[in-house]
């Protein structure tokens, strides 16, 4: 009988996003062609690191090095400035990662992890997780169908309670050295994600940011208006560029679970994805009166041929380090996110001047 190939996983931070990933790998790991090994794990609160060993089968090991040695695969799940120097690490190792979103603390450190990535050319992915998501695929599919006409205009809005209390168990979000920014870099980069995964790339934003929680540096209300370059030249030249806005808000609601709604306006279709982030409900309506509305596993199932490789992400990239091909979305995906936040933030700095968003991904 031949002996079913082991992939050895690592974790270097174990607080609530590494949770999060080791039980969906333990979810989806009996359909994978080879066997799980749960090898090191580090995260510099040694008790958190215990725990979380406990409840996964992981070994507490005593630095990043020892995850990385231990480990074919590695997840990075530490706080975001220290992203950039965990990734030198690995990919020096020519080992495959997994770096949570956001990738870095600024554009610099982003721009260097991408080159680190291709210039040792390993297998990565980025926690953009809703790149997997059937609500945002069917809304893409919806959005770019002949018969929706051109985008006009989308209206984004994502809420959930400041991530320094609840069940994050961590104050690190509060602090502007370890994340760099507030609720539109560590939690809304999903949404300008989505925005160029459904609509297209940003092309100019002008934005607003608010302190009510008075933290240095950790906005928790930002709103930007924006414009897309998806449009022909001729259509432009006639002032026909979609537009749209995107509010973005940490309140102190712990009753209230974390939400978006998105409303897109088509020239003949009318789309709107709220409720759960995956499971929807997408509805939608035409012009000439018909539409619909998809939630749970009949949306799942509808839109299984519209995800790029396995519907769960962990299991994509597991699949991809263990065939050694690239995963999606990686580092070069999470960049031109970052480009576009980035020229958000230098548009409030400046009292909502309109910037022009340069990706030179």
């Amino acid at each position: 009988m031949t002996a079913v190939p082991n992939l050895k996983i690592g974790f270097i931070g174990a607080g609530f996003i590494a949770t999060y990933h080791s039980k969906s790998i333990r979810r989806i790991e009996q359909s994978l062609p080879f066997q799980i090994e749960r090898a090191g794990v580090f995260d510099v609160d040694s008790a958190r690191a215990t725990s979380f060993a406990a409840a996964s089968g992981h070994h507490v090991m005593s630095s990043p090095q020892e995850v990385i040695d231990s480990s074919d695969v590695v997840y990075i799940c530490t706080w975001t400035s220290e992203h950039l120097e965990m990734v030198r690490k690995i990919a020096k190792s020519g080992k495959a990662l997994f770096c949570e979103k956001p990738l870095a603390t600024n554009i610099p450190d982003a721009q260097e992890i991408v080159r680190l990535c291709e210039e040792f050319s390993i297998t990565n992915q980025v926690g953009l997780v809703l790149r997997h998501s059937p609500a945002y695929l069917l809304a893409r599919d919806l959005v770019h169908a002949p018969e929706a006409g051109r985008v006009m205009s989308v209206i984004f809005r994502d809420d959930q309670f400041i991530p320094i209390q609840g069940h994050y168990d961590s104050t690190w979000r509060g602090d502007v050295s370890r994340a760099g920014a507030g609720t539109l870099l560590e939690h809304s980069i999903h949404d300008i994600d989505m925005l160029h995964a459904v609509i297209g790339p940003i092309a100019e934003v002008s934005a607003r940011q608010s302190f009510f929680h008075g933290i240095a540096g950790i906005e928790d209300v930002l709103t930007t208006n924006f414009s897309f370059s998806i449009l022909s030249d001729s259509a432009q030249s006639n002032g026909a560029v979609a537009i749209g806005s995107l509010t973005s808000i940490w309140h102190d609601n712990l009753a209230r679970p974390s939400l978006r709604r998105v409303e897109i306006f088509c020239e003949k279709r009318f789309i709107t994805i709220e409720g759960d982030d995956w499971f929807g409900p997408v509805s939608w309506t035409n012009s000439d009166g018909s539409g619909g509305s998809l939630a749970g596993d009949e949306l799942v199932a509808v839109t299984r041929e519209l995800i790029p490789n396995h519907p769960n992400p962990d299991a994509a990239f597991l699949l991809a380090a263990y065939s050694r091909k690239p995963a999606y979305p990686d580092v070069s995906v999470a960049l031109s996110a970052h480009q576009t936040v980035d020229a958000i933030y230098r548009s409030a700095r400046e009292g909502g001047n309109n910037i022009p968003v340069v990706n030179n991904s």
